[in-house]
């Protein structure tokens, strides 16, 4: 367990880094800024999300999934009021429709202008049992983005990353809660697809990461050695110098691990 570590922000790859930050700032309504070179955005819960042009030629996952094409990895999730009008204004801003729909009327699947999927969800009307879990906690309302990680077994995964962070672990059994209170969920393929893990570095024609965290540690040595003690791998290729770790996860996500101040 590392208490001294903390999530610094979400990168999401993509062809056209500043036309996918125009999406979502448009979509969501998020401040623009930059951070790191990148094109970037803050969310309402301090969240900074930079969008990068990978060094090889991006490749949009595919979706529903499919054998030996681009797997989506991650992917984002957004609670709205208003169903038909949150998709009204995302195709507006670019975004399309999904062919395949498995939410029903409560939940539709669109991509991005990058071909990321995300998914709008209506708000519940009553106090779910999991904002009765926020309101217990003292944490507020639910925020209305959450994130969702790809993977084999949710559990696994799931254990890594609350040993690594020590995020609360009370909200779901394929939920852990960051310190942004926003709900990072584990999501097991379960059989519906064969989960592959994304190459680092990117090769052509392999799995692309589409995504990652980038955490900010107090000290980077003793983040380093509790990442490989909990099954993580340290990266065979580094790029960001000596304040910079690039590890593996147990299900070969790649994250940073980054010196903090």
């Amino acid at each position: 367990m590392n208490p001294n570590i903390a999530v610094g922000d979400l990168m999401i790859d993509c062809a056209d880094a500043e036309r996918a930050r125009g999406f979502y700032a448009g979509l969501m309504g998020w401040e623009k800024t930059t951070a790191y070179g990148c094109p970037a955005v803050r969310t309402d819960n301090g969240l900074t999300i930079l969008f990068a042009e990978p060094d090889i030629p991006y490749a949009p996952p595919v979706w529903p999934e499919e054998p030996g094409k681009q797997q989506k990895q991650m992917h984002l999730d957004f609670t709205v009021d208003d169903v038909p009008a949150a998709v009204e204004k995302a195709v507006s801003l670019g975004a399309t429709k999904a062919a395949e729909q498995f939410g029903g009327g409560h939940c539709v699947t669109m991509l991005d202008t990058e071909g990321h999927p995300f998914c709008l969800c209506k708000r519940p009307e009553n106090k779910s049992e999991f904002a009765l879990y926020y309101e217990k906690m003292g944490w507020g309302a639910i925020p209305d983005c959450s994130i969702n990680i790809d993977c084999k077994k949710s559990e696994t995964l799931r254990d890594f990353y609350a040993q690594l962070t020590d995020w609360d672990q009370g909200f779901h059994w394929t939920a852990l809660i960051p310190e942004n209170r926003m709900v990072v969920h584990f999501m097991g393929c379960d059989g519906d697809f064969d989960y592959i893990p994304p190459v680092w570095p990117e090769e052509p024609g392999r799995q692309q990461k589409q995504m990652h965290f980038n955490f900010q540690v107090s000290d980077l040595q003793f983040a380093v050695e509790e990442a490989l003690r909990l099954g993580a791998t340290k990266a065979a290729e580094q790029f960001g110098g000596e304040d910079f770790v690039t590890m593996l996860d147990t299900e070969g996500h790649p994250f940073c691990l980054c010196a903090g101040p």
